[in-house]
């Protein structure tokens, strides 16, 4: 037999406090496409940034997968002036990664995270790398894949940048 709801209702209380964990999305966010994580081998997405502006903090959104485990990948992010940063280097676990940031704000490290890494995260090495860098020019996240018998896919991967344009003072 169906069953049928005549009524329900929803009760929110709330205050008006700042939640420790509050999402932000400051700047403005560039978005690479997807690609495989070839077997045993780097693979690359690429990203071009055609706006001019000195960054003065980025991040990275990222989601994918790899059917053996993840910790059998290391991901890095570099610029177009070839500064390299180490976004997570085999500390994560599990299958998938689902909308990930890699933040330097963050409060939790990406080793410490859990699947599927819903939220923020402190990257392996600092996003602040970038810091002060034009960031016209073609970005390359690349990832290394040290599985020998499938591969991976990186799903979606993007850019959030804050920036200035014109000098520095």
């Amino acid at each position: 037999s169906d069953g049928s709801m005549s009524e329900w209702s929803l009760i929110i209380t709330y205050d008006n406090s700042t939640p420790k964990n509050a999402p932000t999305s400051t700047g403005t966010e560039y978005t690479g496409s997807s690609f495989t994580l070839t077997r045993k081998a780097v693979s690359k997405g690429t990203l071009t940034i055609s706006d001019n502006g000195t960054i003065t903090d980025i991040n990275v959104k990222m989601s994918g997968s790899h059917p053996a485990n993840l910790t059998y990948l290391d991901i890095s992010l570099i610029s177009p002036y070839g500064t390299v940063v180490k976004l997570a280097g085999r500390t994560l676990s599990g299958f998938s990664f689902d909308q990930t940031v890699l933040d330097d704000e963050a409060s939790t490290t990406i080793p410490n995270g859990s699947v599927p890494y819903l939220g923020s995260f402190q990257p392996t090495a600092a996003l602040s790398g970038f810091d002060e860098e034009e960031m016209k020019g073609e970005w390359e996240l690349y990832v290394y894949n040290h599985y020998e018998y499938s591969d991976g896919s990186m799903s979606e991967w993007s850019l959030i940048v804050e920036f200035i344009v014109g000098p520095q003072i």
